[in-house]
């Protein structure tokens, strides 16, 4: 790994090295499996049943399950791990895969894929993928989502606009947006938006650019890519031309931005993904449904996020924490975690079956078509939410109004290109 990418992740987990070897609940390997998970109270206390569920089922294992939290577990994981003493079981979310996988601590899982016939095909391929570095299956899906919309039924009929539908573009996203940006009050500053358009991932490929490419078998910078420019100014004007965002943190604005939310009823247009619906499924202030992405020039691209089970490679009972594994992420598990409305099912047949539920007053199975479409993630790489964030942190000039669009995706080019020579050139002996 280059020194300039280990030291940066070092000083990052430094901090709180410390807090997390006093934190860690030590267990003898030989008479405690332990499972760490973390998520929503409604998850962990899924978590507990169907973990209590295996107890029941194999009493002759000592199955201990604790919930961290999320934010910390990669720093407890890693350091447990170095000394020996590591949860046999935890949950990852897959941008956190990388860097764990990297360390050679996680037990791969291909050959007992293989050997149980675990019916692979009936998964997403995406989820899978999400579990998998440089080649090599570390982690089993539990759910996992993309983006789509939510978009507020009574601001779209008080102004007599029309509901998204399965082939709305992204220009009929701006045409919606633009008209219902409104000034009810009459005293110049929207008082409603007409979108919320979450990151700029799916819009770059959904534009047909990408943030990086192969040149003889390196990344290099995408970044010049005209279809990324596009992308960009898309999202851009939606800010500052078209105004049918609210301001970002570091626009100044007269109005107060915290204010505008979808819950609050003034946003028409939630770009978002069905994370939010334990949040959604409570409001009444008005009716609401949800609907695609909208599709861009090459389509319908968009971005997933999952949460998985992975084993140590330190266990000292691989078989029995496999077994557990399996238990946790087994399509009875997945139906139960289906029905807390939030992420879909790992599994095709699970998320068909079980998601859509016709007592909810929303299309619930806009969810699962979501899945149909060109669904992607960002490299699997240690490096990538390093150079990412340095991306963005050069992308936010134009996005906040201090640079243009090209001149901040020419700095952003430059950075990337940089960050990789310096990358390559320190792996080569």
């Amino acid at each position: 790994m280059p020194s300039f990418v280990r030291l940066g992740i070092v000083a990052a987990l430094a901090a709180g090295a410390l807090w997390a070897v006093l934190s860690i609940h030590w267990y003898p390997a030989e008479e405690v499996l332990t499972m760490w998970v973390y998520g929503s109270p409604q998850e962990a206390e899924l978590y507990r049943k169907v973990a209590a569920e295996y107890r029941q089922q194999h009493p002759e294992v000592r199955l201990r399950l604790e919930v961290v939290p999320g934010r910390s577990v990669v720093q407890k994981l890693l350091t447990g791990m170095d000394a020996g003493h590591a949860p046999d079981i935890c949950v990852l979310h897959w941008r956190q895969m990388p860097q764990v996988a990297s360390t050679g601590q996680l037990l791969p899982l291909d050959d007992l894929v293989r050997r149980d016939q675990i019916a692979t095909g009936d998964y997403y391929p995406v989820g899978l993928q999400a579990y998998t570095y440089h080649g090599t299956l570390y982690g089993i899906p539990v759910k996992g989502s993309t983006i789509t919309c939510f978009y507020n039924k009574d601001l779209f009929d008080r102004y007599g606009i029309s509901y998204p539908t399965d082939d709305w573009t992204l220009d009929d996203l701006l045409a919606k947006a633009k008209a219902l940006t409104i000034d009810e009050d009459q005293d110049g500053l929207p008082d409603i938006y007409g979108c919320t358009p979450y990151d700029i991932a799916s819009y770059v490929w959904s534009m047909g650019g990408d943030f990086l490419r192969q040149e003889n078998g390196r990344y290099v910078s995408n970044l010049d890519d005209p279809r990324v420019a596009q992308a960009v100014q898309f999202y851009v004007n939606l800010y500052f031309k078209h105004k049918v965002s609210p301001p970002r943190p570091g626009v100044r604005s007269d109005n107060a931005m915290s204010t505008f939310t979808f819950e609050a009823g003034r946003i028409a247009i939630g770009i978002m993904g069905p994370w939010m619906l334990p949040t959604f499924q409570l409001l009444d202030r008005f009716e609401w449904d949800a609907a695609l992405f909208p599709q861009g020039p090459a389509g319908r691209q968009t971005r997933y996020a999952s949460v998985g089970f992975t084993i140590w490679k330190g266990t000292r009972e691989p078989e029995v924490a496999w077994d557990v594994l399996k238990h946790m992420v087994s399509a009875e598990a997945t139906t139960k975690m289906a029905k807390l409305g939030s992420d879909l099912p790992p599994q095709r047949s699970v998320a068909r079956n079980t998601y859509p539920r016709a007592a909810t007053p929303y299309e619930e199975e806009v969810f699962v078509r979501s899945m149909d479409y060109n669904v992607r993630l960002f490299p699997q790489e240690l490096w990538w939410e390093d150079l990412y964030r340095r991306m963005l942190d050069e992308l936010d000039a134009a996005l906040t109004g201090r640079e243009s669009v090209a001149e901040a995706l020419a700095e952003a080019h430059q950075v990337t290109n940089t960050y990789l020579q310096r990358m390559y050139a320190e792996e080569i002996p």
